[in-house]
């Protein structure tokens, strides 16, 4: 009798122990389950408030207009100086358009991002030519130790992509010449500039590829190792959305943690509109199902300095009493689910 309540507590012990492991296997697949795109996004967001960093006008006596910023670039010096550039101009006088009276290209330099800025001069001024120089991206070229840019002008009396040079940030040596003027659309504007994992720079731009109906406002990829031969565009993120000029803007990527995050904004819907589409593939982003959240904010960028990462807003339109019209900063967030 001894021996068969033995052998039956062997059983049940086994029985248990063999519930207990199933139990543990059907938690641990539970737990490893794959979660989709969106559940492992982390969500970007605003820490704080978003205030003014500068004034628009150089300074109050520069003359009687009324200034702005638009989109703009963050660049840090190989001292550690945070720089910034970008569209910093007059409201047009009367007989010019908005988004064709855009003579200078400002620059301004800070030890701090949220302290004083010190303004420097212009890095373009076409005050005395064409008008027109537009949203800037700047980055360190590795391969020939000096600063590169990439930016809008008018060449040939169209806007056109050009590449600048610069040793120090100061003085910039342009190039006159339009990057793929055969195949790059006119369209074409806004330029974020990354270096890809496979060692070319990646150059972004928004355009409209106005051969399908309707037409797709889309963000597309330039690659170059030099910024003198460029691959053709391949698009990334498109929105069949039917806007001629391109309803997509200031495309702006970041990689975390494993996934990419494409903010844009989607200013001809709602003007500081900052949409953030995440992908774990940097060469295809789903706008219609991936989107992780929207932001207030136009033409944002972001970096990281001092410790902390920087989100960044601008515009001209929608003017209230209270709106600067100048560069704003926040402080960036990111929330896992």
């Amino acid at each position: 009798m001894k021996t068969l309540f033995q052998i039956l507590a062997c059983v049940l012990l086994l029985t248990a122990t063999s519930c207990q492991q199933i139990k543990k296997e059907e938690q641990t697949t539970t737990d490893t389950k794959e979660l989709s795109l969106l559940e492992r996004a982390e969500i970007p967001y605003l820490k704080g408030g978003s205030d003014v960093i500068f004034p628009a006008k150089p300074s109050p006596d520069f003359d009687d207009s009324q200034w702005f910023t638009n989109d703009h670039n963050f660049v840090i010096d190989k001292e550690g100086k945070l720089h910034w550039f970008g569209i910093n101009n007059p409201y047009p006088p009367e007989g010019k358009a908005l988004y064709r009276y855009h003579p200078y290209l400002g620059h301004l330099s800070t030890e701090n991002p949220t302290g004083e800025w010190k303004r420097e001069k212009f890095a373009i001024d076409e005050s005395k030519g064409t008008e027109y120089v537009g949203a800037p991206f700047i980055v360190w070229h590795e391969e020939s130790g000096r600063w590169v840019m990439v930016v809008e002008t008018f060449l040939d009396g169209n806007r056109r992509m050009e590449v600048c040079w610069s040793d120090d940030l100061y003085n910039w040596e342009r190039t006159y010449k339009a990057i793929l003027p055969e195949t790059l659309w006119l369209t074409a504007r806004d330029p974020h500039i990354i270096k890809g994992d496979d060692g070319k720079y990646w150059v972004h731009l928004v355009s409209v590829d106005d051969s399908v109906s309707p037409t797709i406002s889309q963000v597309v990829r330039l690659k170059t190792t030099d910024f003198v031969n460029f691959e053709e565009p391949e698009p990334i993120m498109g929105i069949a959305n039917n806007v001629s000029w391109c309803g997509v803007e200031s495309p702006f990527l970041v990689e975390r943690n494993g996934l990419w995050y494409l903010f844009f904004t989607y200013a001809h819907r709602r003007y500081a509109e900052t949409i953030v589409v995440v992908s774990d593939n940097p060469n295809h982003f789903d706008y219609e199902n991936n989107r992780v959240t929207t932001l207030f904010g136009h033409a944002a960028e972001i970096f990281e300095c001092k410790g902390k990462t920087y989100i960044s807003s601008c515009g001209p339109e929608d003017k209230q009493t209270l709106n600067h019209q100048s560069t704003s900063l926040a402080e960036l967030g990111w929330l896992k689910q």
